[in-house]
């Protein structure tokens, strides 16, 4: 009797739980030679997992989501007057997930500003700066309806 009555205690609670999700693989397609793979894809999984344990479960054998990072634009606008200067920078990255066997394309876009008097923006080899690239990341990744 003590066994059926906790079994239906605890049927609620097992009827209403989160789904398991656990990122497989992330790669990418892009060659940089100012940034290595690795640390993308590394940047890349942590935001992921981030981003989906703020709503479902992280687990080990959950279902598998892997991600392509398809392409990383940094295009660059801005204005010089004398030793006066301002830039501005928008990091897009576009993401192809692969979640419960569908397929997705994601956006995401980051700006940044700067005004400035004689000083650079960033390096000119790397398009983009780890901050607004990260920020793009996690706006494409929120994106994405489970």
């Amino acid at each position: 009797m003590k066994k059926i009555i906790i079994t239906l205690m605890l049927l609620p609670i097992l009827s209403f739980s989160q789904e398991c999700y656990t990122v497989t693989e992330v790669s990418t397609q892009i060659e940089m030679e100012e940034i290595s793979k690795n640390r993308i894809i590394f940047g890349i999984k942590q935001i992921m997992e981030d981003v989906i344990s703020d709503k479902y479960e992280l687990c080990m054998d959950g279902k598998p989501v892997k991600v392509v990072v398809q392409s990383i634009e940094a295009p660059q606008t801005g204005i010089e007057l004398g030793p006066w200067t301002k830039v501005s920078k928008k990091t897009i990255v576009t993401l192809l997930l692969y979640i419960d066997g569908k397929e997705i394309e994601v956006v995401g876009k980051a700006k940044s500003t700067v005004e400035s008097t004689l000083i650079d923006l960033n390096n000119d080899k790397l398009s983009f700066n780890k901050t607004t690239f990260s920020s793009a990341v996690k706006k494409a990744i929120e994106r994405i309806k489970f």
